[in-house]
């Protein structure tokens, strides 16, 4: 049996069928003309490059062409493997055809805590018309905004009408990171946040009341948070379930980073089910609440954003978002960040010398 491509090809536009090979490399080239530069960018110039209005204008764009087949995917979409120490290595891909750039995440970390500050993330762009690698990027900053930014403009898309009681579980870089989302899409009135520790939720609301000017408070049991919330947010390493289904009242929007923080119950009896990918999830959602429950999804981001599926239909819909993350969004910012890099000259350059063919 013949094997599967590398990489995927999109079915919608016959054109993307056409495979650009890299130009040969002249064998009597002198050694400094066989150099190319490989341009290195840290995380704090990510932060310096792109803001959070990037962020959101990149991902809204990325998941509209992922929707019309202009993203190539590798086959298999991912690979993850441990060491004999219980570190965790992660690679994914993704070829952006209107960008002509593909993108390869890893990502490593300890055996706790993928979400870490100790984690290791690293995006190379390829150009594809030669093949030749442009940059490495350290996408740790925009690995939490990217994180963050796709879950809550899924949430603003599926939100009912005037939603403005958030409830924060968690209080950690990705729950501090949610708070300059969810401000910047939604008419907030009032943010609860829940973490284990007393002392980070009231540093959280202190720093929302400071910062966005909300009216946020501290409270002491997620119950209370959840209860009565329009907008429900769960950002913490816990990997097990977090809420009760009973607790989430009708026209809430729930939306969590880990597939195990919603529970079986909330999963199971939502009035729409959205991911980022069917693909992606299927082993989890089988391992986590049985093999039906790749089934009870209803759609993708992608799908709902392109119109494809029609998303919310009633005010009193239940909905539940759940996102791992796409590396298409990693490699769209990152080729962002390396563009706005190229043109303001920021970054170091890594010399790759060409062998001769």
């Amino acid at each position: 049996m013949p094997s599967a491509p590398l990489f995927a090809r999109p079915a919608s536009n016959p054109t993307h069928n056409v495979i650009r090979r890299a130009p040969r490399v002249p064998a009597n080239l002198k050694k400094e003309q066989r150099l190319m530069p490989l341009l290195y960018l840290t995380a704090r110039q990510c932060h310096q490059l792109i803001t959070p209005d990037d962020v959101l204008g990149e991902i809204s764009r990325v998941v509209a062409q992922d929707a019309a087949g202009q993203v190539r995917w590798p086959v298999p979409p991912n690979m993850n493997m441990r060491d004999r120490f219980e570190n965790h290595y992660h690679l994914k891909a993704c070829i952006l055809d209107e960008a002509s750039v593909g993108g390869f995440r890893f990502v490593s970390h300890n055996a706790t805590d993928e979400t870490s500050q100790d984690a290791t993330r690293f995006v190379m762009l390829v150009d594809v018309e030669s093949s030749r690698p442009l940059a490495l990027v350290d996408e740790t900053w925009t690995y939490a905004q990217r994180t963050v930014a796709s879950i809550v403009m899924a949430a603003h898309k599926l939100a009912k009408k005037d939603a403005g009681t958030l409830a924060l579980v968690g209080a950690g870089r990705l729950a501090t990171t949610a708070l300059e989302y969810y401000t910047r899409l939604f008419k907030l009135k009032e943010v609860r946040i829940v973490s284990r520790r007393p002392e980070t939720r009231s540093a959280l609301a202190a720093k929302a009341k400071a910062q966005y000017g909300l009216n946020a408070k501290a409270v002491d049991s997620i119950e209370a948070a959840v209860r009565g919330a329009d907008l429900v947010l769960t950002a913490t390493n816990s990997a097990r379930a977090m809420l009760e289904e009973s607790w989430v009242g009708p026209g809430t929007v729930v939306a969590t980073l880990d597939s195990a923080e919603p529970g079986r119950d909330l999963a199971e009896k939502s009035d729409l089910f959205v991911v980022d990918s069917r693909a992606q999830l299927q082993k989890e959602l089988t391992e986590l609440f049985g093999a039906e429950a790749p089934g009870w999804v209803d759609a993708t981001v992608a799908e709902v954003v392109s119109g494809k599926h029609p998303g919310r239909t009633s005010e009193a819909q239940r909905v539940l978002i759940i996102t791992q993350g796409m590396a298409s969004q990693d490699v769209a910012l990152a080729n962002l960040v390396y563009q706005r890099a190229l043109a303001q000259k920021i970054g170091m350059t890594l010399p790759i010398e060409l062998p001769p063919n």
